[in-house]
């Protein structure tokens, strides 16, 4: 009686802890992922006083021999508010990173 009430134990856990998150090994301490956290890197590197408000993944495409992200950063900068695209390229199968491109927003 014991065994099968263990046993049916097992097996609901999974129903009960509901859907697992694939992205969530990807996700690192701070709650982005690593290709976010590289792109406000780049972002408050070439803008060191500026406090990083938002981010948003805008696209990205993958592909054998190279993959591309692209994200929206917000910053603030005293009163000025304003808005950089990071574009990260690197290799899928070593994570190298080949060119990172940071671009201010145009208004």
């Amino acid at each position: 009686m014991l065994k099968k009430i263990i046993v049916s134990c097992f097996f609901l856990l999974p129903i009960i802890a509901g859907p697992l998150d694939i992205q969530a090994a990807e996700k690192t301490t701070t709650g982005m992922t690593k290709w976010e956290e590289k792109a406000v890197q780049a972002a408050k590197k070439r803008y060191p006083a500026a406090e990083v408000r938002l981010t948003q993944k805008v696209w990205d495409r993958k592909r054998t021999d190279e993959a591309v992200e692209q994200y929206h950063v917000t910053l603030s900068e005293g009163n000025r508010k304003f808005g950089v695209f990071v574009t990260i390229s690197y290799e899928p199968s070593t994570h190298k990173i080949n060119k990172v491109v940071v671009v201010e927003e145009y208004k």
